[in-house]
């Protein structure tokens, strides 16, 4: 279909505004359906930004200020909430939702990966809807943008939240875990920690025990997390402890040893353990 494109050099505000709608009613009627969808969309994107930008609080430790940012936002168990989340997700976002057996576990994962756009968002300090905020994803599974190949991002989520964090000039990890989950603290800690690590799960008992159990668990998983690797790398790569002060007894000598990390305990989520753990990339 042709178009009347023969326009004057310079137009009033007007004039270009009547010329607009003269072209837009040039076009298919097929294609009201289309803009209808695409403003629909972006009523959505902004309800999810709006959401989380007032539902969000940042958990940034106070001695990582310097070099990283944490954001943590709680799960929403209002249906509507995961639906809105579910617009501005990819077709491939999708197909793995459906994968997920339980409605919950559907609706946290949406909920999960509309986050990851709104922390992309926030970086890029963007007004492009959250559909167009795109994230790539190295071999190893360390999520990163293409427009700001350089920034480190690091995203972990239970059932009571999801945390999102990103820096600019180191490497960094989070981790987030459900301390309200009953398991075998001893019997794990003994097969993946160090014997001293273990030994300081089994000294304390009750829910001290679990949380304790956690904090290591999550400390490790961020260390990882931070040289752009997962759990596959071996949970045994890193060794934390806890008292009279955190601080990192081993790190990968590949990478500098344990002289180029800073753990953190991150404080403020809901019944859940949580760490940052940040590299010196020089």
């Amino acid at each position: 279909m042709e178009f009347n494109t023969h326009l004057p050099l310079s137009l009033s505000h007007d004039q270009a505004a009547d010329i607009l709608t003269c072209l837009e009613r040039q076009l298919p009627t097929k294609r009201a359906g289309q803009r209808g969808s695409w403003f629909q969309m972006n009523r959505d994107s902004d309800r999810i930004a709006d959401l989380f930008a007032a539902g969000s609080r940042d958990l940034t430790p106070a001695s990582a200020r310097h070099a990283a940012y944490v954001l943590y936002a709680p799960v929403s168990r209002d249906p509507e909430v995961s639906r809105h989340c579910a617009s501005v997700l990819s077709d491939t976002e999708l197909q793995r939702a459906d994968r997920f057996v339980t409605e919950y576990d559907k609706a946290q994962f949406k909920q999960r990966r509309a986050f990851r756009r709104f922390c992309g968002a926030t970086v890029l300090g963007s007004s492009r809807p959250l559909s167009q905020i795109v994230f790539e994803e190295t071999e190893n599974g360390r999520p990163y943008l293409s427009d700001l190949p350089d920034f480190w991002f690091s995203f972990s989520s239970c059932q009571f939240g999801f945390l999102g964090a990103w820096s600019s000039t180191h490497g960094i990890g989070v981790d987030l875990e459900d301390q309200t989950r009953n398991l075998e603290a001893v019997e794990l800690a003994r097969r993946f920690f160090s014997e001293a690590e273990a030994n300081a799960v089994e000294g304390v008992g009750g829910l001290e025990r679990l949380r304790t159990f956690f904090q290591f668990w999550s400390l490790k998983e961020a260390a990882l997390k931070s040289i752009g690797e997962g759990l596959p790398f071996g949970l045994d790569a890193f060794e934390f402890e806890l008292d009279p002060n955190l601080r990192v007894v081993h790190a990968p000598p590949d990478h500098g040893g344990p002289e180029q990390f800073d753990a953190h305990v991150i404080k403020g989520t809901e019944s859940s353990c949580a760490a940052l753990v940040i590299r010196n990339l020089a």
